[in-house]
């Protein structure tokens, strides 16, 4: 197996997601939706309810590991991958929604573009 740079990419969203929503859901951060200082609070800026927060609370850890694992476990990249992708599609829309500016964006933007980057590489590829 040789490791990639789509392979890098989808280890640095997959972490990247492990890290906001294990470590730092209750901290403040100049990226999140709206005037949120937590991520439930982004839930709430968006106009998404409590009960939308918690389902994304279990999955989206659940799949940001799994995607990571996908990286030599193939049958777990197009679910954790695509889920991810529309998590993040999600994550893009409600800063929109909000009105924030572009910088507070980048972030979601970015593991965003990454997610495509990977997905377009490995159906290109025939890698997964």
């Amino acid at each position: 197996m040789s490791f990639e740079l789509s392979d890098l990419l989808q280890l640095i969203v997959g972490v990247s997601i492990l890290y906001i929503w294990i470590v730092r859901t209750t901290v403040a951060s100049a990226y999140r939706v709206g005037n949120a200082q937590t991520l439930s609070q982004e839930f709430t800026e968006a106009g998404l309810t409590e009960g939308v927060y918690m389902v994304m609370r279990i999955l989206k850890p659940i799949f940001a590991f799994l995607l990571v694992i996908g990286i030599v476990y193939d049958p777990f990249f197009i679910p954790c991958m695509s889920f991810t992708t529309l998590a993040m599609i999600g994550a893009v829309a409600a800063h929109i929604k909000v009105k924030d500016s572009i910088y507070k964006m980048i972030p979601a933007v970015t593991l965003l573009l990454f997610c495509f980057i990977v997905f377009i590489h490995n159906f290109n590829c025939g890698n997964k």
